[in-house]
C-alpha cells in the first residue's frame, strides 16, 4: 500500500472513530443498596450487531487494553474447563488500593455472560452482561457486590457506580472502533 493511500485510510478511520465516539450514548447507571450489598444496573445503546458485541465482551484477555482502570484481565483456566478470569484494577480515588478478583464465567452465546467471584479482595461479586437485540444492540450490565474492604459505604457506592459507567462506555467505544475498522457498523 502506498503512503498516500495509507494516509487517506488512516484519516478516514480516525474520522469514523471520532464521529463514532461523539455519537456514542452515555451509559445509564442505577445503584441500589441493601445492608452491605450494592446492586448496580447499567446499560448503553450501541450501533453494532450482536455478533460484534459478543466478540468484544468475550475478548477477556484484551479488556485491559481498552477498559480504563483495568490493569490485568487474563484467563486462568485451561482450554475445555469453565472460564476463570483474573482481573486486577485500580480505583481512581484510592490509587494504592487495587481491586483483585478471580471470577468464574458462564457464557450463553450470543446473549449472556454470567460471572461469580471465586477469589479476591471483594467479598461478593456476581452478575451478568446481557446483549439485547440483533442490530444496534443494547448492552446491560448487572452486578451484586459486597465490597469487603474498609471504605465508607458512600465511597463504595461511587466506586462501583463509576466502574460500571466507565466499563460500559469503554465496551461501547471498543465495539464502535472494531465496527469502523471493519468498514462500518455490522
Amino acid at each position: 500500500m502506498n503512503r498516500r493511500r495509507f494516509l487517506v485510510r488512516s484519516a478516514a478511520l480516525w474520522l469514523a472513530l471520532s464521529a463514532g465516539a461523539q455519537a456514542l450514548a452515555e451509559a445509564r447507571v442505577r445503584v441500589d443498596t441493601t445492608d452491605e450489598r450494592i446492586q448496580v444496573v447499567a446499560e448503553i445503546q450501541t450501533r453494532v450487531d450482536r455478533d460484534l458485541a459478543w466478540q468484544v465482551l468475550t475478548d477477556y484477555e484484551r479488556w485491559a487494553e481498552f477498559v480504563p482502570d483495568l490493569l490485568v484481565s487474563r484467563i486462568r483456566s485451561k482450554p475445555g474447563e469453565p472460564v476463570r478470569l483474573e482481573q486486577r484494577g485500580q480505583i481512581p480515588w484510592l490509587p494504592n488500593f487495587p481491586l483483585v478478583m478471580i471470577v468464574q464465567v458462564k457464557e450463553t452465546p450470543p446473549a449472556t455472560i454470567q460471572f461469580l467471584r471465586v477469589a479476591g479482595n471483594v467479598r461478593t461479586f456476581m452478575g451478568e452482561w446481557q446483549i439485547v437485540g440483533k442490530n444496534r444492540v443494547r448492552l446491560i450490565y448487572r452486578t451484586l457486590i459486597e465490597p469487603g474492604f474498609a471504605v465508607p459505604p458512600e465511597v463504595s457506592i461511587e466506586i462501583f457506580r463509576h466502574d460500571a459507567k466507565v466499563r460500559m462506555e469503554a465496551m461501547a467505544r471498543e465495539m464502535a472502533r472494531r465496527a469502523a475498522a471493519e468498514g462500518g457498523t455490522r
